[in-house]
């Protein structure tokens, strides 16, 4: 993410107020900016990303955005948390819209289940977790997005184990290191958990959510 700001910056002009007409764009350099904390300019770039796919912004009639639900589900899935976290009022449409698009395979769920923790709806990812957990229970990125929804649920027991798999096969990736941590720090395993976190900020130290203090113990259910 750090590396994709760097470019995006380069490729903005100077006064920094370009728009371009493809919604995809605007979302990924808007979760870009938001993961480096650059809060508002990731907000901006999510607005203008749901306005474009929304029709609300004309940029270039000549290439509108595509409409199929492929495509929309990944623009909408990008910019959801971020205007959820803002609590902004493009957020209920725009979920709306994505809950519209049916969800008929395994990545379509798994990226379900990985939004709808993100925006807050902990029954309906874990839902949506358990039908991907059946057909992949040995694929390490589905264990960890299951652990880390049941942590976010209050139900660190229960996802515990999901992250120690998770992490015994991917070590080197911040997110399933979060995941573990944040785990172990609700059960109170404060040592443990800080150990992990670290390693989190080792692997990813431009990502702010890394850089949070972890609540450790009863008070972080």
């Amino acid at each position: 993410m750090a590396a994709a700001v760097s470019f995006y910056d380069e490729a903005r002009p100077t006064d920094g107020n370009q728009i371009y007409s493809d919604p995809l764009f605007h979302a990924f350099r808007g979760a870009s900016y938001d993961h480096v904390g650059r809060t508002e300019e990731g907000l901006s770039d999510a607005r203008t990303s749901w306005e474009i796919l929304s029709g609300a912004r004309v940029v270039d009639p000549n290439y509108p955005p595509p409409t199929n639900d492929e495509y929309r589900s990944l623009v909408l899935m990008v910019i959801l948390p971020i205007l959820k976290a803002a609590n902004d009022p493009a957020f209920e449409p725009g979920f709306a819209a994505y809950k519209s698009i049916p969800a008929n395979d395994t990545d379509a769920l798994m990226k379900r289940a990985s939004l709808l923790e993100k925006v807050g709806d902990f029954a309906g990812a874990l839902a949506a977790s358990e039908q991907v957990l059946k057909q992949l229970p040995d694929d390490p990125a589905v264990q960890n997005n299951h652990c880390y929804t049941l942590v976010r649920a209050g139900r660190a027991s229960e996802g515990l184990p999901y992250c120690e798999k998770a992490v015994a096969s991917l070590p080197e990736i911040a997110p399933i290191r979060h995941s573990y941590a944040s785990a172990l720090a609700q059960l109170g395993r404060c040592d443990e958990a800080e150990r992990q976190m670290a390693e989190a900020r080792r692997l990813d130290p431009a990502g702010t959510l890394y850089r949070q203090a972890l609540t450790c113990g009863a008070a972080a259910n």
